[in-house]
């Protein structure tokens, strides 16, 4: 009987608001440490550290690194934030697929993971880029999420580019696969202005086909591997 619930506004204050966002964070961050149990056998090899580097016609954009920001419990964006001085908030990782691929034409596969540090006692977790959807929008917006459920896999090109892979193409009619099955999107991605649950940044996002993205701050980038200096 949805149709006859009565749904009372709840006033919280922000103080009260925060503390349930600290008491959840141990449980969501346990419920990561479970999920990316399964991450880790199916993409095991964990790079050495680097940071993501934008590559952009927009010289106040080109050679920024991107920074996980703080975007919820235990969630993070790419964002862009020069006030940042803590190296491990622009250090990723790429935990890689078990096997290296069998066909030459396929990239290895695997996952942009980051190192959460948080809780009482304080703990660490790896936690993994997934893709978050707004049906009203061409963007998908990459966020660092607390388990693997969703993580969304990605490769990087012989220039250590980002790539996204896909195998369809259906610009065409009817639709058909790509040729060698595969094609690797690096030209996908753009900083924008963004809002997630309260949180507003500028901010990596993925185009989602191939018209502009709708959102008018955007300026596309391309997102490249950069290793850190042993």
């Amino acid at each position: 009987m949805v149709n006859n619930i009565i749904r009372k506004k709840i006033t919280i204050d922000k103080t009260t608001i925060n503390t349930l966002i600290d008491m959840s964070r141990p449980l969501i961050l346990f419920a990561s440490a479970l999920g990316l149990a399964g991450a880790q056998t199916t993409y095991p090899n964990q790079s050495a550290p680097f940071n993501l580097v934008l590559s952009s016609d927009n010289s106040t954009l080109n050679g920024q690194k991107l920074t996980a920001c703080h975007s919820g419990a235990a969630v993070e964006s790419f964002c862009l934030d020069d006030t940042v001085q803590e190296p491990q908030f622009q250090t990723f990782f790429f935990n890689g697929s078990a096997e290296a691929p069998q066909d030459p034409n396929f990239l290895p596969s695997g996952l942009i993971t980051w190192t959460f540090t948080g809780g009482q006692p304080p703990f660490t977790s790896n936690t993994a880029m997934s893709f978050m959807y707004n049906p009203a929008s061409n963007l998908a917006f990459p966020l660092i999420w607390p388990t693997d459920d969703s993580a969304q896999p990605v490769s990087f090109t012989d220039d250590e580019l980002l790539a996204v892979g896909a195998n369809i193409d259906d610009t065409i009619s009817p639709p058909e696969p790509f040729e060698n099955y595969v094609t690797y999107l690096t030209d996908r991605w753009a900083v924008c202005t963004t809002y997630w649950q309260g949180y507003g940044y500028v901010a990596l996002q993925y185009i989602l086909g191939e018209e502009e993205p709708q959102n008018p701050s955007c300026q596309r980038v391309e997102v490249k591997r950069v290793f850190l200096e042993s």
